[in-house]
């Protein structure tokens, strides 16, 4: 059985809003960037670093909702595996 902070590994190198937001608002036309690394829709059943703080996941993936609603970035996802995903922005 792995560790706590093993499984809680996404938590803690997930992007932070901040993070995020600060790329936004000083990132260039086609600049990228890769904001999660898993399974958005069901972060707990991902096979890196599964993480049970869906609050924190969601309020990222809202976060980057808002920013392309408001016509700010596009939107990229890029399978690399059964529940692996690397999501990415691109700066519009």
């Amino acid at each position: 059985m792995l560790s706590k902070d093993l499984t809680d590994a996404s938590v803690r190198d997930m992007m932070s809003l901040k993070a995020y937001q600060t790329w936004v608002n000083k990132s260039r036309k086609n600049a990228r960037i890769t904001y999660y690394r898993g399974y958005m829709v069901e972060p707990s059943i991902q096979p890196i670093a599964p993480t049970q703080d869906r609050n924190r996941v969601e309020k990222l993936q809202k976060a980057v909702y808002d920013t392309y609603v408001a016509n700010l970035v596009s939107l990229v996802q890029k399978r690399h595996g059964k529940f692996d995903y690397e999501y990415m922005a691109v700066r519009k």
